[in-house]
């Protein structure tokens, strides 16, 4: 008997070594209300997280209401810190992040829930539609493993949905950015189709590939 609770004990201090092992460090940059959801479910799910934006300060509760495994830190810390970036800003935004970020994100991956918006975000948001949002992005952010997802779905549906088989499509060239970015979908309750990022437009709100998919229907868009 000792050594039976002795072989017990030993896989399950081997297996929450492993799950902390797997563990990873997310960075999320601009924590409104997709950022914090997705921040949340990616703690809950065993991550490390930290919610970053422009006033740090302000992100007491979100913290709080994520779990143990939560942090807030500034832009720049969170560009230091994670293993993975999640961008959640207005689109507008990305000329002053690109600047500011220089540099910092080389070799990373970088997960955009971001869209372009002609209203919202002026000739930022017009330029980013016209010649295709997965270049702009690459235009402001060289040197990252680019991965797009959770570009139209709304948080609401990201909170209820979560955990019931629903799969979105997640848009990535590189191996290391698809297979990151499929990891990071799983991980917050959905199933991930993998595109590549030149069909990223088709992910934009109210684009062909938008919204939630039973995953048989959305791997059949993957040749259409």
């Amino acid at each position: 008997m000792p050594g039976i609770l002795f072989l017990m004990f030993a896989s399950l201090v081997l297996c929450t070594s492993q799950a902390m092992a797997d563990a990873l460090k997310i960075s999320v940059i601009g924590a409104g209300k997709v950022g914090g959801t997705l921040g949340t479910l990616w703690v809950k799910a065993g991550h490390s997280v930290m919610f970053s934006s422009r006033h740090p300060e302000e992100l007491t509760d979100l913290v709080k209401s994520a779990g143990p495994n939560a942090r807030a830190g500034s832009v720049n810390d969170a560009a230091a810190w994670g293993d993975v970036i999640v961008l959640s800003v207005p689109y507008g935004a990305m000329p002053v992040l690109s600047e500011q970020l220089k540099g910092k994100l080389d070799g990373k991956v970088v997960f955009s829930t971001s869209n372009p918006f002609s209203g919202r975000d002026g000739d930022v948001g017009r330029k980013a539609l016209d010649e295709g949002v997965a270049l702009a992005d690459q235009q402001y952010l060289p040197g990252v493993h680019l991965v797009r997802a959770f570009n139209a779905i709304s948080y609401t549906s990201m909170k209820d949905q979560a955990g019931q088989g629903k799969a979105i499509p997640v848009f990535a060239d590189d191996s290391q950015a698809r297979e990151l970015g499929a990891r990071l979908v799983r991980d917050s309750g959905f199933v991930p189709v993998i595109f590549p990022l030149a069909r990223a437009k088709d992910g934009l709100p109210n684009g062909p590939l938008s919204g939630v998919w039973n995953e048989a229907d959305l791997k059949r868009k993957q040749t259409n």
